[in-house]
């Protein structure tokens, strides 16, 4: 059990009450459970001489009930109200009244006597909606008091607050989950955490926290909930069943099934509202519908999920969102009988990638004698869930089917999606597509089976096969828009690692810009499309642009119901711009939630736990990059090209981590060798080498590989590798200028250390000192990144007279202000800016500004 929550989130809103308690007090108000009490009680934690006192209804019967703890056992017989007014106040400096709408008329009058007459300062809370005494009312009305309205929590105090209370990171699909079905309420908020906890849903898994399964309704849950529902009649009840289980409903289908009357007596005690243009009713509460479906038996919810159904085919031919409910509704009742509802409900969910439901459609149409029409859809949605053991055992059940080409393409197209991403069986899953497609007679089935084929050679790293395949796709003949944007999903990939990022780019904006104009929004397709353009960004040294496609790529895992595929592959691109700009605690919380979606062995673990390892390597987390390597001997399948050279990148990192920085610069440059045909990969092997200190060794090979590449980053790596096989400083901080540019501030640091250690070999101290300066600044902005170019780089040694004198004069004071505000003479301030000037390398207060990043000046 958790008795109190530590405090966390509702920052603005704690500021903005203790100011107004420092000019007298304020009045708190919200609805049940918002979270006023705990608020209220943060809010004069630290005060001294505090009286509490908490308003209940059977008190409120009693002159001075709730005051009765602060007062003598004895009145006077003179003016009551004024000696309970003394004796509070003169013991107590602060008076916090909870639930002050529950006040006796009394305890109420002598609450406003404190305030006007300014003998204590009082913080109430009162709950919104509630009628409250006159008295109380008045101290907002009167302007007595400000009233602070508290609204239920956003979604980012909801993650502070389970973050702190759960003691680690949350997953942020939990949060999100979490925040909807308690709709901000604090107190429900922590009701679904302890049901969560008791229950097994909330679990935490390789250091995050994340809810698993249905949301379990306990004893003190279900009683919190009725308590606020109150006592309802059985017509009254009947009515909450449907919109428990169908919401949201028109007001014309449910009052269709029950009386208009029951739903307006509902409405007025607000425990449903109605809104929009069709008068859609929704429960009030998301946890009234949890309450209401648990409460009601097996037979009950058959018999209202019939209605429900019943209802909705009669109204009319269904759209697609009404027929996937309707197919719903006669699953979850036991009703499904139609494959072809089924079939076609599958279709729906796989398409909004809920693939949880589509499964469950898939295997009822199946069952429901769906056939090949059911198990295709069904081994799909199998494949893209990673449920690939699943997905071949349907596939093997259909083999015997009889099929014409356009279902032939499909079922061969899902099995070699299965044999290659699920089991890494290359060669098997291509020597099926190449026989399917020359048998195959349509040429829209020959065209989607081939883009498959080169989708797998692409994966293998074989760009040259991919390109024959391409151009036999575009030989057949003209291609519909899912083969043309498939096209230009795997042409934009061997163009990015060929080098030409900015090509690539083109291409993927043009064939997401038509997908976008497509009703079904082709989520796979886009997916690939948004991967090829955050590798092609990157490639070209447009991080602003990387971080967009991971983006795109990321929702698409949140809007299409939790894709795993799709939220692991974006969040280790995420995880990967984060590491490139510095951001290492943003990285490794990107990756952790990434990882935490693994389950079996996938080629996406790769990217995911090799992004992981690195930032933990950066960080010199030894036993986290250790652990997360292990992980990967679990989870990675490695085949291909994606998670070969992950790891192979990875390789000179851990080994630097670990000491062995030589052992680094080996490793690098075996990868360098190893990617000779994959040119992006050598790349980024051949710039390792230059950041861990032997740029001399690749100089040529790096400069005659960044002719090739399209974009600022391949040139500018090859500029460091030249000056440091140069030895010339003054190019190597330009080199750190230009990849603080390109938001690489890691690079630019090490680049500028590098820069001082050549100052160093030739003698220029002051020049030393201002590169040294340079790369702690920009190291600074990369958080606990550790590498070899970094190791004994400390911060400017300033006094703390020339640490304060520095402050003011980066804030633009002048050399008098400075000396009249420290009472020093102005000598004395100038020679003290000199004596900074010299100790941080740097000429003049611009560059003072840039570079200061100290404790302000007491």
């Amino acid at each position: 059990m958790r008795p109190l929550w530590p405090f966390a989130g509702r920052a603005s809103q704690l500021a903005a009450i203790q100011s107004a308690m420092e000019a007298g007090g304020a009045v708190l108000a919200g609805p049940a459970g918002v979270g006023k009490s705990r608020l209220a009680a943060e809010a004069v934690r630290d005060a001294n001489g505090v009286a509490r006192v908490l308003a209940t209804a059977a008190a409120s019967g009693v002159p001075l009930g709730a005051m009765a703890h602060l007062l003598p056992a004895r009145p006077p017989g003179g003016n009551v109200l004024r000696w309970a007014a003394d004796a509070v106040a003169g013991e107590h400096r602060v008076l916090l009244v909870d639930d002050a709408h529950l006040l006796d008329a009394v305890s109420a009058a002598l609450v406003h006597h404190l305030v006007a007459g300014g003998q204590a300062r009082v913080l109430v809370t009162v709950r919104a909606g509630e009628r409250a005494p006159d008295a109380v009312t008045a101290l907002w009305k009167d302007d007595l008091l400000p009233r602070l309205d508290l609204d239920p929590l956003t979604a980012d105090e909801a993650g502070q607050i389970l973050a702190a209370t759960l003691g680690g990171q949350v997953e942020a699909a939990t949060v999100r989950r979490l925040w909807r079905v308690s709709d901000g309420n604090a107190l429900f908020l922590r009701e679904l955490v302890l049901a969560g906890e008791a229950g097994g849903g909330l679990v935490e898994r390789r250091g995050i926290w994340r809810w698993q399964g249905e949301i379990p309704v306990t004893t003190r849950l279900r009683e919190l909930i009725e308590s606020r529902i109150g006592d309802i009649s059985a017509e009254e009840r009947a009515v909450l069943e449907l919109i428990a289980y169908g919401e949201p409903l028109s007001a014309a289908a449910l009052t269709a099934l029950s009386s208009p009357l029951t739903v307006r007596r509902l409405e007025d005690r607000q425990l449903v509202t109605v809104s929009g243009q069709d008068l859609s009713v929704r429960l009030a509460h998301p946890l009234y519908g949890e309450v209401i479906r648990a409460g009601c038996g097996a037979l009950r919810r058959r018999e209202v999920l019939t209605w429900l159904a019943d209802a909705a085919e009669q109204a009319g031919p269904p759209t697609a969102e009404k027929l996937l409910r309707i197919a719903v509704w006669r699953l979850d009742g036991g009703t499904a009988d139609d494959p072809d509802l089924l079939i076609r409900a599958c279709h729906i969910a796989r398409n909004v990638r809920d693939l949880e439901l589509a499964a469950r459609l898939g295997r009822a149409a199946l069952a429901a004698g769906g056939g090949i029409a059911a198990g295709l859809p069904l081994a799909t949605v199998l494949n893209y869930a990673d449920r690939f053991e699943e997905a071949g055992e349907v596939l093997r059940c259909l083999a015997g089917e009889p099929m014409d080409d356009p279902v032939r393409a499909e079922y061969e197209a899902v099995r070699a999606l299965n044999l290659f991403w699920g089991f890494g069986r290359e060669e098997e899953a291509r020597a099926a597509l190449t026989a399917a497609a020359a048998a195959m007679t349509d040429r829209g089935s020959r065209q989607g089976v081939l883009i498959i084929r080169t989708s797998i050679e692409h994966l293998m790293g074989r760009f040259a096969q991919a390109r024959t395949t391409m151009e036999q796709i575009r030989g057949i003949g003209p291609s519909g828009t899912r083969v043309s944007v498939g096209l230009a999903a795997m042409e934009s990939f061997v163009l990015a690692h060929e080098g030409r990022g900015r090509q690539a780019m083109a291409l993927v904006d043009e064939a997401l810009d038509r997908i976008g104009r497509l009703p079904d929004g082709l989520p796979s397709i886009q997916a690939a499309l948004a991967e090829a353009g955050a590798f092609a960004a990157m490639v070209a040294g447009d991080l602003t642009a990387a971080e967009r496609y991971a983006g795109i790529g990321y929702r698409i895992g949140e809007d299409y119901a939790g894709w795993d595929r799709a939220l692991v592959t974006f969040g280790a691109w995420r995880a990967r711009t984060c590491r490139l700009r510095g951001r290492m605690s943003e990285a490794i919380r990107m990756g952790r939630q990434a990882a935490v979606r693994l389950r079996g062995r996938t080629l996406h673990a790769g990217l995911c736990l090799a992004e992981l390892g690195q930032a933990y390597a950066l960080t010199g987390d030894l036993p986290a990059m250790r652990a997360t390597l292990r992980l990967a001997d679990e989870f990675v399948l490695r085949v291909g090209h994606l998670p070969e050279f992950a790891f192979l990148l990875v390789r000179p990192w851990t080994l630097a981590a670990e000491g062995d920085v030589a052992g680094g610069i080996e490793a690098a440059l075996e990868t360098a060798d190893a990617a000779r045909d994959l040119p992006a990969y050598e790349l980024f092997a051949l710039y390792d080498v230059v950041r861990l200190g032997a740029g001399g060794r690749v100089a040529d090979r790096l400069t005659a590989l960044a002719r090739t590449f399209e974009g600022e980053l391949a040139p500018v790596f090859a500029r460091h590798a030249r000056a440091a096989l140069a030895g010339d400083a003054g190019e190597l901080e330009a080199v750190s200028l230009s990849l603080e540019s390109l938001g690489l501030p890691l690079a630019a640091a090490e680049a500028a250390a590098q820069a001082a250690a050549a100052y160093r070999g030739d003698g220029l101290r002051r020049a030393q000192r201002a590169a040294e300066t340079r790369a702690w600044m920009l190291a600074r902005q990369c958080e606990d990144a550790h590498t070899p170019a970094l190791t004994g780089l400390a911060a400017p040694q300033l006094t703390p007279r020339q640490r304060q004198i520095a402050h003011l004069a980066a804030a633009g004071l002048s050399n008098p202000d400075i000396a009249d505000r420290l009472v020093l003479s102005r000598r004395t301030v100038a020679n003290t800016l000199v004596q900074v000037y010299e100790r941080t390398g740097i000429s003049g207060r611009d560059e003072l500004a840039k570079i200061l990043h100290l404790p302000e000046p007491g």
